[in-house]
């Protein structure tokens, strides 16, 4: 699974002093996600992702890292939503995962503030 997931869409750190990170993690069921992001203003423009986490995490993971770069990280929310809905959606016990994407999307984009 861990070969798999380190050749999915995204998967993996960037590097730079340009690039801004944010973590988040479930408190209950422990699921951990960090992202790496590198912004041109207020637009993503690299994306990268590491998580240790359910499917739900892992699928939320790599829908961002196809939908976010090139949206204005205000826009961020809705760009993902729209993805995992052309996706067939979450289930509502795996909401906690596109939170936590939000969350950690939060995180570096305060860092780049």
């Amino acid at each position: 699974m861990r070969e798999l997931l380190a050749t999915a869409e995204g998967s993996g750190e960037l590097a730079g002093e340009d690039v801004y990170r944010g973590r988040a993690e479930h408190p209950v069921c422990g699921d951990v996600l960090e992202i790496s992001v590198r912004f041109d203003g207020d637009v993503i423009r690299e994306f990268a992702w590491r998580a240790d986490g359910c499917p739900a995490t892992l699928v939320v993971a790599v829908a961002a890292a196809v939908s976010l770069p090139g949206h204005q990280h205000s826009g961020a929310s809705d760009a993902l939503r729209q993805k995992l809905a052309s996706l067939g959606d979450l289930a509502v016990h795996e909401r906690h995962a596109e939170k936590m994407m939000l969350r950690a999307l939060a995180e570096a984009v305060a860092g780049a503030a």
